[in-house]
């Protein structure tokens, strides 16, 4: 019986196998792995770590490792449990280092663990050495059975499997290394021009699961970020080749037309905006159809602009979907443009999970300003001729393109006022030409942001008095409605401050005809302050605003904050944004400046790309090698690889 279950552990495995072959996976098992896309062992062995660290490997605890990452290796000594304040438990376990010596591992808020520690267990420990007095701390550990036997001097972090362990699954992958059949294994090769990253399968792919030290991880993972580039560019050129040779519908804009779209438009458009307007009607002329990323800062009159392109599909007869990211903003978009095109024969319609009345299918130009409702698979759009996605970072790659099928090749703007870095434009937008907007309209002062620490609240409270004494509106801005007491919360900070102003409250549980309401009185001076959830983020117009407070500014992101400044400041007074809460990173970032490019490279190198756009909808959830912040040299170098080929593979 021995000698078989030996031959079976010995045996080559197929590739394609099941994992169900591998000790330990069963059906329910199988179907958790299955529900991440790892079905056989060539999916296990191609399951990349995310993330590594390099560290020490150590036999006992050493003044000159403090602060460096760390693998200890050493048996339990004594395990004991505290209730701090606040029903609060620290679980702190001692180990007696192989090599001499004590350290010491604590866990917070989770009892249960003083029993899984009984003295002699030998553990390998790794974490960040801390020294707090005589005693050494491992902080951040991660405690590991002595059977897992890590070796190297590589932390690795593998993508979280529901249900599973992070040491299981690192068994199993090593199970499918050592025993996988090579010979039937194999890669597409790479495109001419990068034959350098090439090399083993079976050595890189041991690189990345056992590295020896950082370098040798490091030399596997750009092999592998190279290979998850030329993937994305192909399919990016593959898109850009086949707009370029579809034939679209062409709307070229003559100065007579030209002269009556600007005249539709009630403001002086700045010299970006001007240019901008050109370039778009440029590719609207056909002949093919138009993919165009519209980068704009906060108050540098994006609509504008997308209105002017918009006109010239308008003025022939087509049909333009506006998909905003949220209700109150197509909500104000459909009622601002309405006005402009007062007495036109163009439709301005709304369409939203609220507003579906209008009818899509009349002939005649139509405009329509929508949100997610415009997605749904029974909508139809006659003469689709036109897609604008505003705030592009708020929707998924997938729900764009399903909008654009609902047209015969229509043309496409995306917008963003949130500037997008060059390593993630040429990863997510490099189908598409950029055009960006940097100046302001004229008169339009800019906005100072100061952090204020929660404790001072009552200043913030006399800033409100003395803006509105002077004339002006405010917006309070909190992270959540809250309607249970929440702190932070818009219910609760509503009624503190509607005991002292003419005060509205807006947030998304409300109902259109309220929300529509309640910012009318704002605007029109029968409201001085207006606190809100982030559904003021974006295209709320008030000139007349000049402060916006925010309250637990910690809790939003740098986009957020940046957005959230654009809402006062608006007019020829001076704004003032008061940013409460404990000063990080994020906050610092605003308060230093008002460049929006600026600030989406510190927001990348704060967050990563992951973080910053939102993995799901970024289309960065299957990466595993590709740094897009780290490898711009190899992005560089695989667009050209992959341009040259025409994105034929």
């Amino acid at each position: 019986m021995e000698a078989r279950a030996d031959r079976i552990a010995a045996s080559p495995l197929d590739p394609g196998a099941p994992l169900s072959v591998l000790g330990g996976i069963g059906p329910s098992t199988a179907a958790r792995l299955a529900a991440v896309g790892l079905r056989c062992v060539q999916d296990l062995v191609a399951w990349l770590p995310r993330r590594y660290r390099a560290l020490l490997e150590l036999d006992a605890p050493d003044e000159a490792a403090v602060g460096a990452l760390v693998r200890v290796r050493g048996e339990v000594s004594s395990c004991r449990s505290a209730w701090l304040p606040g029903r609060r438990s620290m679980v702190t376990v001692v180990f007696a280092a192989v090599g001499g010596g004590t350290f010491e591992v604590q866990f917070f808020n989770q009892p249960w663990l003083k029993k899984a520690y009984p003295p002699g267990q030998p553990r390998l420990v790794e974490g960040t050495l801390q020294l707090k007095g005589r005693r050494f701390l491992v902080q951040g550990a991660r405690v590991l059975p002595v059977a897992a036997q890590p070796v190297g001097e590589v932390q690795l972090r593998y993508p979280e499997v529901e249900g599973i362990s992070s040491l299981r699954l690192q068994q199993w992958i090593g199970q499918c290394l050592d025993r996988v059949d090579w010979t039937r294994v194999a890669l597409p090769p790479l495109p001419p021009g990068l034959a350098a990253h090439d090399g083993s399968l079976q050595e890189l792919l041991v690189a990345m699961h056992r590295p020896r030290n950082v370098a040798h991880h490091e030399h596997a993972r750009r092999h592998f970020a190279v290979r998850e580039a030329v993937e994305l560019f192909t399919e990016v050129e593959r898109a850009r080749r086949a707009r370029a040779q579809r034939p679209a519908a062409a709307f070229p804009v003559d100065p007579v037309l030209a002269q009556r779209i600007l005249a539709r438009i009630p403001l002086q458009l700045t010299g970006d905006q001007r240019a901008a307007v050109e370039a778009l009607w440029q590719r609207l002329a056909g002949p093919a159809a138009m993919g165009v990323l519209l980068q704009g800062d906060v108050g540098t009159g994006k609509t504008a602009v997308a209105i002017a392109a918009a006109l010239a599909v308008l003025a022939r007869g087509g049909t333009v979907a506006f998909l905003a990211p949220t209700e109150l903003l197509a909500e104000q978009h459909a009622a601002v443009v309405a006005r402009w095109l007062q007495g036109s024969d163009v439709r301005v319609v709304l369409h939203t999970a609220s507003q579906r009345d209008a009818d899509l299918t009349a002939p005649g130009p139509l405009l329509v300003f929508g949100t997610h409702a415009l997605f749904a698979g029974e909508l139809a759009l006659p003469r689709l001729r036109l897609v604008v996605v505003d705030e592009q970072h708020r929707f998924g790659v997938a729900q764009r393109m399903a909008l654009v099928h609902k047209g015969d090749n229509p043309h496409v703007l995306v917008m963003t006022a949130t500037p997008i870095p060059r390593t993630l434009a040429l990863v997510l937008f490099g189908d598409l030409d950029s055009v960006s907007l940097r100046e302001r309209p004229p008169g339009r002062r800019g906005v100072r942001a100061f952090q204020l620490p929660q404790e001072q609240w009552p200043r913030a409270v006399r800033s409100i008095q003395r803006a509105v004494r002077r004339g002006g509106r405010v917006f309070v801005i909190c992270p959540a409605v809250g309607e249970d007491g929440e702190k932070g919360g818009v219910v609760r900070v509503h009624e503190a401050l509607a005991a002292q102003f003419r005060c509205g409250l807006v947030h998304g549980r409300l109902k259109t005809e309220q929300r529509q309401a309640v910012l009318r009185a704002f605007r029109d001076g029968a409201l001085d302050v207006l606190v809100g959830t982030t559904v003021l983020e974006v295209g709320v117009d008030v000139p007349a605003a000049v402060l916006v407070v925010v309250v637990a500014a910690h809790r939003f992101g740098i986009a957020t904050l940046h957005q959230v400044r654009g809402r006062v400041g608006r007019g020829s007074r001076r704004g003032i944004a008061l940013l409460c809460g404990p000063r990080t990173e994020r906050v610092a970032a605003v308060c230093r400046t008002m460049d929006g490019f600026e600030l989406a490279e510190a927001d990348l190198a704060i967050r990563g790309s992951g973080e910053l756009l939102g993995t799901a909808q970024s289309g960065f959830s299957d990466l595993r090698a590709l740094d897009p912040v780290e490898d711009l040299d190899l992005l560089l170098e695989v667009r050209k690889a992959v341009q040259a080929v025409g994105g034929a593979r």
